[in-house]
């Protein structure tokens, strides 16, 4: 195949994904995280100020937020929400009430679908190299038309941005087998910034990266004296260390405070994790202004979310989470020609090793080891923490399909293409709504909501579908139980307020028979709910919906009257 015909395949594979992933974020509301990123995204640029949304590193924030400076844009920081860095309700504020949400979300949304473009070509670039142009095709097809990818890559989510940048430093790390040079070291070091300066999960490419290199001094073909080696190993580890180190400084701005305000002070005490060795790591590093305040509190919080957090799975609610939980939602969310695909590329390299070792190990070891140490966080909010090992997989089972493909037996080559055609028929038929995405396991989207919740399936992001199945009933007003940040009101939704995870200023008084009732899934199952308000939504669960908006709101006609609890929520 020729470079030309490649590079217009190539092309018109990212146009593909670029032009679904537009198509589907310009039918959505914004999902609950994007709430906080954009707009703390924006008061890092125009005011140097990084009191909101500590909880992650800046980089992608800040990518997204970019676009904005082509905007008018309103900041109103005599608002009180500013001072007390109440970021949700400033969020809503900033898009809803001061500017048009809408268009920001949209100029917003552009540089992650830039993201998702780069990871789609990334994989591309690598199974070409690795492997050779047919199954760089094949792995390029399914990383744009990946449920996880479509979904996630045209959100303000730091998602997309780590799943990128990680792969990016294993692939940066592969070339060190051809020999450690400048350009190589500037590569990895700069990948491995990036991933830093994303999202605080970053930790977990490093004994990634320490196995990889590991594998690559094992089967180095130029033995060197070992003391050479341990010098350059160090001074890689070095330079790595170092190029994060900048760029994080330079993310935050180059200065210690989160706020030029001195009146803005973190509560420390509460965002102290259990672990007291990482607790008195960050906060030695807090004393003498070793990394930004901002960067020091925020790694303080993600290992305290660690320990407990409110998480669904097949109908059970637990405050520690399960092992199983991502072997789960990996199982139930991943379609399964890619399963097929992955299934087979494992007995194929049981049955007879890979004749490059080092190959194998750099395919296989990532997606696994991550897997694992995936498996022992209590976090279980989401798959979208998976993103990660799917360039790998992706690569993996298109290895497969180009054996499958130019197998002698046609029995082969027909089940292989049309695993192929099943894979992207199941994407291009469950556009738009690519983050409700469950495959045949689970019964499909409509079924979704008995197994997982949350990112999973319902992020906030149906209320413009709510108010397109309003308009097509003539239903004038709802009752609506909202899991999210966005504000109904905007898209034009009439509605009295039910219990959700985010109190409204104002709920309903009661429940009419007759009433139609919109339901988050999330809220549905009652995740962040307790008391009266779990009891109402176990009674809308023993009804089953009348139908469904997006997958990720359940509609219910209520059958008598019922009072809505009014008892706080926390």
């Amino acid at each position: 195949m020729t470079t030309a015909r490649q590079a217009v395949i190539v092309a018109g594979a990212l146009a593909l994904y670029v032009g679904l992933t537009v198509s589907s974020l310009r039918q959505k509301s914004a999902t609950f995280d994007e709430g906080a990123h954009l707009p703390a995204g924006y008061t890092y640029w125009a005011l140097g100020d990084y009191r909101l949304n500590p909880e992650h590193p800046p980089l992608v924030k800040l990518l997204a937020a970019a676009p904005l400076a082509l905007l008018p844009i309103t900041m109103r920081e005599d608002d009180p929400t500013w001072s007390a860095r109440r970021q949700w309700e400033l969020g809503r504020r900033f898009l809803y009430h001061w500017n048009d949400a809408d268009r920001l979300l949209l100029y917003g949304r552009l540089p992650i679908v830039a993201l998702g473009a780069a990871l789609g070509l990334l994989v591309f670039v690598w199974a070409r190299r690795l492997l050779g142009p047919t199954v760089a095709i094949v792995a390029l097809g399914l990383a744009v038309l990946s449920p996880d990818l479509l979904a996630h890559g045209g959100l303000v989510t730091t998602d997309v941005g780590i799943a990128l940048f990680s792969f990016a430093a294993v692939v940066a790390l592969e070339r060190f087998r051809h020999g450690v040079t400048w350009p190589r070291v500037a590569a990895l070091c700069a990948a491995f910034a990036l991933a830093c300066a994303t999202k605080y999960s970053a930790l977990l490419v490093v004994p990634i990266l320490a196995v990889l290199a590991w594998v690559l001094a094992k089967h180095a073909t130029e033995r060197l004296p070992m003391e050479r080696r341990a010098r350059t190993a160090a001074g890689v580890v070095a330079a790595m260390a170092a190029s994060a180190y900048l760029l994080l400084w330079a993310c935050y701005g180059f200065r210690f405070a989160a706020s030029p305000d001195p009146a803005q002070v973190f509560d420390w005490e509460r965002v102290q994790p259990g672990n007291r060795l990482v607790t008195a790591a960050a906060l030695a590093a807090r004393r003498h202004h070793l990394l930004p305040e901002a960067l020091l509190y925020g790694f303080l919080r993600f290992f305290k979310a660690q320990e407990t957090r409110p998480a669904f799975l097949l109908g059970e609610v637990s405050q520690t989470g399960w092992w199983y939980y991502f072997p789960v939602t990996f199982l139930v969310k991943t379609p399964i020609p890619l399963l097929v695909g992955i299934a087979a590329a494992g007995i194929a390299a049981v049955r007879r090793r890979d004749g490059d070792a080092v190959r194998a190990w750099f395919l296989w070891l990532p997606p696994l080891l991550y897997m694992a140490m995936a498996m022992t966080r209590s976090l279980n909010i989401g798959h979208r923490h998976l993103l990660p090992i799917y360039p790998y997989l992706f690569i993996l089972a298109a290895r497969s399909a180009e054996a499958g493909l130019r197998d002698p037996r046609r029995g082969v080559r027909i089940g292989s293409g049309a695993l192929l055609a099943w894979y992207a028929a199941g994407a291009l038929l469950q556009h738009p709504h690519h983050l409700a995405y469950f495959n045949a396991i689970a019964g499909g989207p409509r079924r979704g909501y008995h197994w997982l919740v949350d990112s999973n399936l319902d992020w906030g992001q149906d209320l413009k579908g709510l108010k397109a199945w309003m308009d097509r009933r003539g239903v004038p007003e709802i009752k609506l139980s909202y899991f999210g940040t966005a504000d109904p009101g905007y898209y034009g939704i009439r509605c009295e307020r039910l219990p959700g995870h985010l109190r409204p200023a104002r709920l309903a008084s009661q429940i009419h028979a007759g009433d139609w009732v919109a339901i988050s899934a999330t809220n549905l199952q009652a995740v962040y709910l307790d008391g009266e308000a779990r009891r109402l939504m176990e009674r809308f669960r023993a009804l089953g919906p009348e139908d469904q908006v997006g997958y990720s709101i359940l509609l219910y006609r209520a059958p008598a009257d019922y009072a809505v609890p009014q008892e706080p929520l926390y």
